[in-house]
């Protein structure tokens, strides 16, 4: 009876560990290149890049775009400091297919791009890390009370 116990704890301990820690573990954003339609009815095709955790559009000549969340358009994006941590944000200005970006808008490296992807990837499996500690210690105090009532 306690041997059944034990492994029965044991079991949903293991199984609750590897479905927190396969939540560390993001998908890639889809590599096709997809037909946006912008709130006005204009269309575009772009693709997204990133994953999961932090995403963002880039078009067809490699412009990378955002889309400003209050409009609905697809945006230019630029880089700005937030929180004294570089972020990809949206310009104001609604990208248009076939047109040449305005000259106000600078380029923006791969490079660049992929620093921000991967500080936004590593804030992100942090708190995934900080969620599945919580979860482990939930499991091992509910074990624990599990087992002071059996005995």
């Amino acid at each position: 009876m306690l041997k059944t116990i034990i492994i029965r704890h044991l079991f949903i301990s293991i199984t609750m560990w590897f479905v927190g820690f396969a939540n560390i573990f993001a998908v890639p954003a889809l590599p096709d290149l997809m037909e946006i339609t912008q709130p006005n009815g204009a269309k575009f095709k772009a693709y997204m890049r990133g994953d999961e955790y932090y995403s963002w559009w880039e078009s067809e000549k490699g412009e990378a775009l955002f889309r400003n969340l209050n409009s609905g358009f697809f945006e230019y994006a630029k880089i700005t400091i937030i929180d004294r941590k570089e972020a990809l944000v949206p310009t104001g200005i609604i990208f248009v297919s076939g047109e040449d970006a305005p000259a106000s808008i600078s380029s923006i490296s791969n490079q660049d791009l992929g620093k921000i992807w991967m500080e936004k990837r590593k804030q992100s499996i942090n708190i995934h890390k900080q969620k599945l500690i919580k979860q482990k210690k939930l499991s091992l105090m509910l074990m624990v009370i599990r087992s002071s009532f059996i005995f």
